[in-house]
């Protein structure tokens, strides 16, 4: 790991402390190596040396493992970290690709726990989620998304609410387009047509 010394006197003491606690009580040498591995990234997390928002490849380049690695360690620190509903994180992980009324709502969610916990709740209030396309990708048909949001995420959605609404008003737009777009198409052929037939007579 790079610039690990370079922690101020703080970062160290978090660093020190989060693995006190971690690891406190139990017997030297009987601690397994995953949980040691789960404490050290706890440690890090808690020292400011790498951050559980960022990006998994950043985080995997910081500490010079894999991306795999690094979101199985996230997974687990998630697991020991989440103390139950506060959606606003969850949703704050989730990024909103599209959103087509009568059609579907594709999410993105990087983070292997968030997105376990989205589909999770979705399921909780009847919406159903289809994973076949990408590992990272949520889809799910975009009407019952849209109904069942509120009483899925009440108060702890207001952003992302923003954030669909934004893109339902881009959708509504670009329908709008495509449809004056289709009567002057229309309206040309229309007077092409005429045209012809003016010549033929």
């Amino acid at each position: 790991m790079k610039d690990l010394g370079g922690l101020d006197q703080a970062a160290r003491l978090a660093l020190a402390d989060t693995l006190i606690t971690r690891l406190d009580g139990a017997p030297f040498g009987t601690v397994p190596k995953r949980e040691l591995d789960v404490a050290i990234f706890t440690g890090l997390i808690a020292a400011g040396y790498v951050s559980d928002t960022d990006p998994v490849f950043v985080t995997a380049k910081r500490l010079e493992i894999t991306p795999g690695r690094v979101k199985s360690l996230l997974y687990s620190y998630r697991m020991s970290q989440d103390s139950g509903p506060g959606f606003e994180r969850m949703l704050a992980a989730v990024r909103i690709v599209s959103v087509e009324r009568g059609g579907d709502a594709v999410l993105n969610v990087e983070d292997a726990y968030w997105r376990d916990a989205l589909i999770a709740r979705l399921k909780e209030v009847g919406v159903f989620t289809d994973g076949a396309h990408n590992s990272e990708r949520v889809v799910l048909e975009a009407d019952q998304f849209l109904a069942a949001f509120d009483d899925a995420f009440g108060t702890d959605g207001t952003d992302a609410k923003a954030r669909i609404d934004e893109l339902l008003a881009e959708d509504d737009r670009d329908g709008q387009v495509a449809f004056v777009r289709g009567i002057a198409l229309k309206a040309l052929g229309e007077m092409a047509l005429a045209a012809v037939k003016a010549l033929i007579a």
